[in-house]
């Protein structure tokens, strides 16, 4: 809103409690769903990998784990997403910690909203994280097997960044 009669009419109007919480969550899904489809489906990557994550991921994680193309074999740099495009195609709903460089959700809340519409608003979204996962694992990098030493598994998780979370 752009004048303060305009915003003062806008509080007015809107609800009180977890409703409201609800009602301003399902107005950022309609928004990312108003997108063009590509990043209508981006958002909705993104939000379903931080909703299921079962860590926190870092922004050089996710990016890395949207490029992943199960039809490849490794890696296409070409293919990784810049983080700030991310940001913006989810309405508001991440934010980006300036220190770590973990991306997560703007609220706790959100996390409650979107565990509650994950399974009508992405049903596919576990298993397309589990297929990543096995996908970037199945990479030609790793095909050589195991680490015979420490150094030698510190280089390999510093060349592939989404090593860690994947495995």
């Amino acid at each position: 809103k752009r004048t303060p009669k305009e915003v003062k009419a806008t509080l007015k109007r809107l609800s009180k409690g977890s409703a409201a919480l609800d009602n301003a969550y399902k107005d950022a899904i309609q928004r990312i769903e108003g997108q063009l489809a590509g990043d209508h489906a981006r958002a909705k990557e993104v939000l379903s990998w931080i909703a299921y994550a079962q860590r926190p991921l870092t922004t050089a994680e996710i990016c890395c784990a949207l490029a992943v193309e199960h039809t490849q074999e490794e890696l296409d740099p070409e293919n990784v997403p810049d983080v700030d495009d991310l940001v913006s195609v989810c309405a508001g709903l991440v934010v980006i910690d300036d220190r770590s460089r973990i991306i997560r959700l703007v609220h706790y809340t959100a996390q409650d909203y979107l565990e509650r519409i994950m399974e009508v608003w992405n049903p596919r979204a576990q298993k397309e994280i589990a297929s990543t996962c096995l996908t970037y694992l199945s990479f030609d990098g790793f095909k050589s097997g195991t680490c015979s030493t420490d150094e030698e598994f510190e280089q390999r998780l510093q060349r592939h960044t989404f090593l860690d979370y994947a495995s």
